[in-house]
C-alpha cells in the first residue's frame, strides 16, 4: 500500500554525475536491464540508465512494501514501461547529466526535461515541420525564441509519453496555449507543471486533474546514495 494516499504524482530532478552509487546498484536490476545497460557505450548515459532504473526501484519498492529488485517493470502495448499487473505509473527522462523521474498512484504521468537550446534557424526548421500555425507564429512573436521552443517542446513530448502516443505524427496534435496549466490531446486534459532547473527547462503532464504534487529527494528514494556535488534546484509553477 502507498504510504502517499493523498499525494496524485511525485517529482525527482538530479544530476546523476554528482551522486555516488553503492557497489550493489546492479543488483537492483533485472537481467534484462543490466543487459540494456551493457549495449550502451556511453558514459554519462550509461549511468543515466543505471541510476534511472535503480532510484525508481527503490522508490516503487518503498511505496509498495516490495523488494526493489523483484519488482517486474515491463512494457505496454505501446511500448511504455509499467509495472507488471498496473499499480504506480511512472516515467522518466533525462538531458545532459540531469535527470527526472515522475510517479503516480493512479494518473498517467509523462515528464520531459531539455537542456539544448537551438540555433534559430534548426528552430525554425522544426517549427515548420512538427508545430502548429499558431505556434509558429507565437514563436516568430518571442523575444527568447531558444527558451520558448524550449519549454514548448517539453510540452509536447511530456504529454505524449503520459498518453503513451509516438511522438511521430503526434506533435501537432498536442494542444496547448503558452502560460496554460493545461493542455489537450486525444480529446483529454493533461494538467502541466513546468519549471526550470539551470538552463533546463522541465514539464511534468498528469492525465485529468490531479491534487497535491510531492518534490522528491534523493533521500525518498534512495538514501544510501552519497551526494558528491550540487544538485539542481527547480523552481516550478504551483
Amino acid at each position: 500500500m502507498s504510504e502517499n494516499n493523498d499525494i496524485d504524482v511525485e517529482l525527482l530532478i538530479c544530476d546523476v554525475m554528482a551522486i555516488k552509487s553503492p557497489q550493489t546498484v546492479c543488483k537492483t536490476l533485472s537481467p534484462a536491464e543490466r543487459q540494456r545497460l551493457d549495449g550502451i557505450t556511453n558514459a554519462v548515459q550509461a549511468r543515466l540508465f543505471l541510476l534511472g532504473r535503480y532510484l525508481l526501484r527503490q522508490r516503487l519498492g518503498r511505496l509498495l512494501g516490495q523488494p526493489p529488485a523483484t519488482l517486474e517493470i515491463g512494457l505496454s502495448d505501446k511500448g511504455k514501461p509499467e509495472l507488471a499487473g498496473g499499480g504506480w505509473q511512472f516515467n522518466l527522462s533525462h538531458s545532459g547529466s540531469l535527470l527526472a523521474l515522475a510517479l503516480s498512484p493512479h494518473s498517467a504521468v509523462g515528464v520531459d526535461l531539455e537542456r539544448r537550446q537551438l540555433e534559430p534557424a534548426r528552430i525554425t526548421r522544426l517549427a515548420r515541420r512538427y508545430l502548429a500555425g499558431a505556434e509558429q507564429a507565437w514563436l516568430t512573436q518571442s523575444r527568447q525564441p531558444a527558451q520558448d521552443f524550449q519549454r514548448l517542446w517539453t510540452v509536447k513530448e511530456a504529454v505524449l509519453k503520459a498518453g503513451g502516443d509516438g511522438i511521430a505524427n503526434n506533435l501537432d496534435r498536442v494542444e496547448w496555449r503558452p502560460g496554460e496549466p493545461r493542455a489537450h490531446f486525444n480529446e483529454r486534459v493533461y494538467r502541466l507543471y513546468q519549471g526550470r532547473a539551470a538552463d533546463a527547462s522541465l514539464t511534468l503532464a498528469v492525465a485529468g486533474e490531479p491534487g497535491r504534487l510531492r518534490r522528491l529527494s534523493l533521500a525518498d528514494c534512495a538514501p544510501a546514495l552519497e551526494i558528491t556535488g550540487p544538485q539542481p534546484n527547480l523552481a516550478i509553477n504551483p
